[in-house]
């Protein structure tokens, strides 16, 4: 099975769960950030792009309650531009950011971001910029639907 299934919520196509205006999915394989993000689209849906420190703990939330610890490719990345991190969807620079202490380390070989947990005391998660070439899981999002979108 490619991507694991939860329960829908209301909003959200079977196999997505929901929070606030968005639905995620979480995979449970793994891809290179580029194949990550082909995934996701054929999915009609984008990698995560967590705006908030609260979108955040909340993917990282969804991924401790099904035991899994990533890393999780999100799309973020400085692809374009060396140290101008941006959203993949619509190339507008991050303004909120999770990077762990010292990270981005100013690696040119690490250009995308990965959501990651650590534990220091309390599970904490943070992004980290990682080679686009390893393989990680990854994460989904799309837009919620509207009463009038057909789900499915």
């Amino acid at each position: 099975m490619l991507l694991e299934l939860y329960n829908s919520g209301e909003g959200c196509d079977i196999g997505w769960i929901r929070h606030h205006t968005k639905c995620y999915m979480l995979s449970n394989t793994t891809a290179t950030w580029a194949e990550a993000e082909s995934i996701c689209n054929a999915f009609h849906s984008i990698l995560a792009e967590p705006r908030s420190h609260d979108e955040s703990m909340f993917l990282i939330g969804q991924s401790l309650s099904e035991n899994k610890v990533g890393p999780f490719w999100i799309g973020i990345s400085d692809i374009i531009k060396e140290d101008r991190w941006v959203y993949s969807s619509d190339l507008q620079p991050v303004k909120v950011t999770d990077f762990y202490p010292g990270q981005p380390n100013e690696n040119t070989s690490a250009n995308c971001v990965a959501l990651r947990i650590i534990l220091l005391l309390v599970f904490q998660d943070y992004w980290d910029d990682l080679p686009c070439s390893e393989h990680f899981n990854f994460i989904c999002e799309t837009k919620e639907k509207s009463n009038g979108d057909v789900l499915g």
